[in-house]
């Protein structure tokens, strides 16, 4: 074989091998990602904000400042903000103008990164259907937001002047998660996620908030190298640049959930106010609550101002049968660690519940976590929520069908009249959609039937309810405590076999800075008043107690506290 042939042959053979293994690649990739491998893309400029290939809870790194847990900034009226001038949440409110429809989205991480998807379905709805006036979505979400941040921020944004056409909130996992994790944290649940986290950082967290910033820089830089790089139509470096960010969000992923739950000394500014909440249950049932609430007064302000408002409760992978989980979800995106965070099991019908009532009041609420359930392939990217670029589309079109009427109505209707300034402003003059019958009244949650009791430290026994009315603090109380030695109880009770210590309720106010010990009259948390009795027990060992109200005609309520050995 001479030279030439040689040549020819080896470089014949380096090539076929190289299309075997470019093939195998290709077929690799689609096994394990469900779709065939296409070059990375540079992210245009008008979406350069949004970036779906990010970990849960987590925005985009620029080149200059990581928009991270480190460099969140606590915000008068949402909670927190980006240090961003130019996020839509740090700028002076939009306006509707003669060729626009303008929908303000409000959610969390889901929501914000859902922004482009959102608006790329709402421009093709309207193009194809030759409206006059374009959609513009405003971004009013940002991750780990909740209610009532989504109510807070459409006030502000109204009170400042502010109009809109719509307002679109997505949403249903911020609220029982971060509710989960500041109970977590010894923080009111119904503050801001991660709060503790916003107004004092520890060395220990300022440590990891620089490791998030290192990680956050790799992370931009493999996502800006990728689409410049000349191997970048192989499939092989496709899977190897893939997994290197996978790995990269993982970390960061992880190193703000150790941020996040960082066990520090708090004070009242971190904590809150605070509530006796019995478990994690209990404060599941009182997130939903929350979030029923706040999207009816969202349905009413939005009506009040002139807009229409859509509630879109959000799909997640950890609600019982909502979708049959791919290989991949199952093995990388659902972790049996994440369900007491939100209890779907549990809480899922009590929003489905709550969003019927919504229905009932005149809101539009749509319930899309059903949206997926036909669907066996892989939509979810991470262990939290947040879906792939198909999983958007497929969630962006589901709104885009239900928001339909109000977008045809809204672009063919002539242009109400433009907002006044913050000088002198003219009054919201819209009418209210008439599409929507008039809002019923919100009622409260049914109360307890009697007081929660809780053991606290400094051995003070404290009872609480909402809803108090007086019939609820007439009646006395008992209670009995059953010491671990009865040589510890007074003669006159060792045949008994328990110190008893009835009391009757009185509200003793707030006297020298603290509330009487025989009750108190307070403020209620979600309006009305609260009642509030705080016991100090004896200091001897106590192996159990029951206490409860009676009457003439026998007990009302009790309930019992056992104390190991």
């Amino acid at each position: 074989m001479t030279l030439r042939k040689k040549i020819l042959f080896y470089s014949l053979l380096t090539l076929l091998t190289l299309a075997a293994l470019e093939g195998m690649g290709r077929l690799a990739h689609y096994f394990a990602f469900a779709e065939w491998y296409s070059p990375p893309q540079s992210v245009p400029p008008d979406l350069a904000s949004f970036d779906p290939g990010e970990p849960a809870g987590l925005a985009r790194q620029s080149p200059k400042m990581p928009l991270d847990l480190a460099i969140l900034v606590s915000h008068p009226y949402y909670g927190f903000t980006a240090f961003s001038p130019t996020s839509p949440l740090n700028a002076m409110p939009p306006q509707t103008g003669p060729d626009t429809v303008v929908i303000g989205l409000l959610g969390g991480s889901l929501a914000w990164e859902l922004t482009p998807y959102l608006q790329q379905a709402l421009t093709r709805h309207f193009t194809d259907r030759n409206l006059p006036k374009a959609p513009v979505v405003i971004p009013l979400a940002y991750p780990a937001m909740k209610q009532p941040q989504q109510l807070y921020i459409a006030g502000f944004m109204l009170t400042m002047g502010g109009h809109f056409d719509l307002l679109v909130n997505l949403d249903g996992y911020n609220e029982l998660y971060h509710s989960y994790l500041n109970f977590t944290q010894d923080v009111f649940p119904f503050f801001p996620g991660r709060w503790e986290n916003l107004v004092f950082l520890t060395r220990d967290q300022i440590a990891l908030a620089g490791q998030i910033r290192a990680a956050r820089a790799q992370l931009s830089q493999l996502q800006q190298a990728a689409p410049a790089s000349p191997f970048r139509y192989t499939a092989l470096y496709g899977i190897l640049h893939r997994y290197q960010l996978q790995q990269t969000q993982t970390r960061i992923l992880q190193l703000n959930y150790e941020l996040s739950t960082q066990e520090t000394a708090r004070s009242l500014e971190q904590q809150g106010p605070y509530v006796p909440f019995r478990d994690a249950a209990q404060v599941h049932q009182e997130a939903v609550r929350v979030w029923y609430r706040s999207s009816a007064l969202l349905s009413r302000l939005a009506a009040t101002a002139g807009a229409d408002y859509y509630h879109f409760l959000q799909p997640n992978q950890y609600i019982p049968d909502a979708k049959p989980l791919s290989p991949e979800e199952r093995q990388n995106f659902y972790i049996p660690s994440m369900l007491p965070r939100t209890d779907y099991a549990n809480t899922y019908p009590l929003l489905q519940q709550l969003g019927s009532d919504l229905q009932q009041q005149g809101v539009h609420y749509f319930d899309l976590a059903p949206i997926f359930n036909d669907r066996p392939e892989t939509l979810y990217r991470d262990i939290c929520c947040h879906l792939n670029p198909r999983g958007y589309e497929l969630l962006a079109t589901a709104m885009v069908e239900r928001l339909a009427p109000t977008l045809r109505h809204r672009a063919a209707a002539p242009n109400p009249e433009p907002a006044g300034r913050l000088t002198g402003a003219a009054p919201l003059s819209r009418p209210p959609a008439p599409s929507a019958p008039p809002p019923t009244p919100l009622s409260p949650p049914a109360a307890e039937p009697h007081f929660q009791v809780s053991l606290h430290p400094g051995n003070l026994l404290v009872y609480v309810k909402d809803y108090c009315r007086r019939q609820h603090t007439a009646p006395p109380f008992f209670l009995h405590i059953i010491p671990a030695n009865a040589a510890d109880l007074p003669p006159d009770r060792r045949r008994h076999g328990f110190q008893s210590r009835d009391f009757p309720f009185q509200d003793g106010g707030l006297r020298d800075g603290h509330w009487g010990q025989d009750g108190s009259v307070r403020d209620g948390l979600w309006g009305g008043k609260s009642c509030v009795i705080q016991r100090i027990l004896p200091d001897y060992p106590i192996t159990h107690l029951r206490t409860g109200q009676f009457s003439p005609a026998g007990e009302i309520w009790s309930t019992e506290l056992t104390f190991p050995p």
